[in-house]
């Protein structure tokens, strides 16, 4: 699969959210700088990645919309029913914090927390009445994300103060 053409197929639907294509590429760029993944999940992992705010900026449009969009991008691509399956699924879930997920949805769940940690959201949420950063840092699974995250954490603090 060409992850470039599902990229080049979803960034137009994808522009219309909050924080525009960029935070899929920033989420895509945070599980390739940190998380080793299986050769064997790449496909997964990445197409989940690139489909996962396909539905729209919220997450009701995200869970309501999302998959159905993304099983219509994937089918052009000429992807397999179970392929597409397990993709919609991450995508009609990926808010959640389920027990045991699998690892692309894993990858998935900590480059979405660790994003909101980059210089181009942390403000958005940062002027959130009472936003409890560490809440977010607990939320991810790996102890590597958590690492990043707190990195990314002192490093934006810094910079309010000398900015």
């Amino acid at each position: 699969m060409d992850i470039n053409k599902l990229f080049e197929l979803a960034s137009p639907i994808l522009e219309k959210n909050d924080f525009g294509v960029g935070h899929t590429k920033r989420v895509f760029a945070i599980a390739r700088e940190n998380f080793s993944v299986k050769k064997e999940q790449e496909e997964l992992t990445f197409s989940a990645i690139i489909l996962h705010d396909i539905g729209g900026a919220t997450i009701k449009e995200q869970y309501a919309k999302g998959p159905q969009i993304a099983s219509t991008l994937l089918k052009q691509l000429g992807l397999p029913d179970e392929f597409i399956k397990q993709v919609c699924e991450i995508v009609g879930t990926h808010h959640e914090h389920p027990e045991n997920p699998s690892e692309p949805f894993r990858i998935l769940y900590d480059s979405d927390k660790i994003v909101m940690f980059t210089k181009e959201e942390f403000e958005c949420y940062n002027s959130m009445k009472d936003f409890d950063w560490d809440k977010i840092v607990d939320l991810i699974y790996s102890d590597k994300g958590k690492q990043v995250a707190r990195g990314m954490l002192v490093q934006r603090r810094s910079e309010q103060k000398s900015g």
